[in-house]
């Protein structure tokens, strides 16, 4: 399944611009999950929600790293976070 990502950081920003480029790149609107955040602001419902839909095989889509992640760091601890998901046995479904 595809899975699509995007972000603004304030609520005037308007996300079309990245729901059209995940759009057209796949990703069915039902699967784009939108979160309005600042990059430092660690809360992000929707990121979290995809984490936990990510099944082995799926793939995240987002326009621009900088949509996703705070930092480098972060993009690198997501990054290890999906790939252990992705080869535990215990999980689920």
């Amino acid at each position: 399944m595809l899975l699509g990502y995007c972000r603004t950081s304030t609520a005037d920003q308007n996300p079309d611009h990245q729901i059209d480029a995940l759009l057209r790149n796949g990703v069915d609107r039902d699967n784009i999950h939108v979160d309005v955040a600042s990059g430092a602001k660690a809360s992000r419902p929707k990121l979290d929600l995809v984490m936990q839909l990510m099944r082995e095989g799926d793939t995240l889509k987002v326009t621009r790293l900088d949509r996703l992640s705070r930092s480098v760091l972060h993009l690198v601890t997501l990054g290890a976070e999906l790939r252990i998901s992705a080869d535990s046995p215990h999980r689920a479904p």
